[in-house]
């Protein structure tokens, strides 16, 4: 597994390049002249593909979502996929409008926050539906810009999709009927494991309610589970192709770890809490200085008392400041002290012209280095990609000199004619 999700990650690094990597060549993308440049000047294999979306149905909202399986391909598409104008064809298999116009929800939905960004998955779902909401009265004041935004996002993002839909196509081409069905199993284990997460942090029992709450964001549960069945085609192919497998021992990556000894540094750091009280205004100040240190001698909770009390930026939150490093605080006094407060121990009133404040240090580390067990791990992974970069390449240029690529759009790094 732990080779599975390594692979999967080349390939996702590899996907995010612009046009930068390998160049394709393809000696025959389309019979006859490229196609002209006008929306919908697509394929006919690729409008059947459409035509047979259209009488689907449209998106489930009210029910769960029927996850379909490995094996059905590109030709049978879960239901509930809107916006289904077809923008490329790649070896006969259709890349949708929607597929790249609802990729940052999606992977805001299924992908490791670590691999997103930084919050929670619900609070970062929350921002794009609001994004959402401004992006469709855009749409509808201003029909003919929204167009053109759109047809933008499609050209800087179509390379990315059509290798992936190279990549998952060959694979689709390679399983057997019982290879099918054991990707079509984990497949469904792993799109109800994020619907599981999903439902914790918005605090919803059903995967209908899902769906609503993606299709606030401008996705579908639908489009979910496509992206991620593509996705997974995608890795397992380069996983089939890869031939180097050199294995790293611990020695090998403790030597790494001593010649690269400076990237694991980790400065001084400290969690600390503060009650900050403002002079604004004297009169309240001395009465709120009054609860402080009645509070600090009777006990009080610290926390509670700067929720109550404290002016401070992160009053709600009992004062508490996450890790702070050595040399981030424009108050160098302050920060001093917080470097030589015994842990636990309330400090001495501090006062300026502006404000009183007490703190109180909760944990530090002392500066030193990432211990090598909490690294190891993610050594083996960087070596293990870099060994198989050029192999991957070398899979996605094959892929790319012998595909049929039906587009009006231009794909950046890529020339038809060549």
């Amino acid at each position: 597994m732990r080779s599975y999700l390594l692979v999967m990650a080349v390939l996702l690094a590899i996907a995010g390049c612009k046009g930068d990597g390998v160049g394709p060549k393809v000696d025959n993308p389309v019979v006859g002249p490229p196609p002209p440049r006008r929306v919908g000047a697509v394929s006919k294999t690729a409008e059947a593909y459409a035509e047979a979306n259209d009488r689907d149905g449209a998106r489930t909202s009210d029910r769960d979502v029927a996850q379909t399986s490995f094996q059905d391909g590109d030709s049978s598409l879960p239901k509930g996929i809107e916006g289904n104008r077809v923008v490329a064809t790649v070896n006969g298999a259709p890349i949708f409008e929607s597929e790249i116009l609802e990729r940052t929800p999606v992977d805001l939905a299924v992908e490791n926050l670590s691999d997103v960004a930084q919050g929670t998955r619900g609070q970062l779902l929350e921002r794009y539906a609001q994004q959402h909401e401004q992006f469709l009265q855009f749409r509808e004041k201003e029909p003919e810009n929204a167009r053109k935004y759109i047809d933008a996002t499609v050209e800087r993002e179509l390379r990315t999709h059509v290798e992936r839909k190279l990549l998952s196509e060959a694979m689709r081409k390679m399983l057997k009927k019982e290879q099918k069905k054991s990707f079509d199993d984990y497949a469904k284990r792993q799109l109800q494991e994020k619907l599981n997460d999903l439902k914790t942090e918005w605090n919803v029992t059903s995967s209908a309610e899902i769906d609503r709450e993606l299709q606030r964001c401008g996705t579908s549960l639908a489009m979910v589970e496509l992206q991620m069945r593509n996705k997974l085609m995608a890795s397992q192919y380069i996983a089939s192709r890869l031939k180097s497998n050199k294995k790293l021992s611990r020695q090998d990556l403790f030597a790494y770890y001593q010649q690269h000894l400076k990237d694991y540094e980790v400065k001084a750091r400290v969690k600390w809490q503060q009650i900050l009280i403002t002079r604004r205004d004297e009169t309240k100040a001395n009465a709120k200085l009054r609860i402080l240190v009645d509070g600090i001698k009777e006990g009080r909770d610290f926390g509670e008392l700067a929720t109550e009390i404290s002016d401070g930026p992160n009053a709600d939150n009992k004062g508490l400041y996450d890790w702070t490093t050595r040399g981030s605080l424009a108050d160098t006094a302050l920060e001093d002290k917080l470097f030589k407060l015994p842990i636990g121990q309330p400090s001495e009133l501090i006062k300026n012209p502006q404000s009183y404040q007490v703190v109180v240090v909760r944990e530090r580390q002392d500066a030193g280095h990432t211990p090598f067990d909490e690294v190891q791990d993610a050594i083996r992974n960087q070596l293990e990609q870099s060994d198989h970069q050029g192999e991957i390449a070398a899979i996605l240029k094959e892929l790319w000199d012998t595909a049929t690529i039906d587009t009006p759009y231009k794909i950046q790094g890529y020339d038809p004619e060549k």
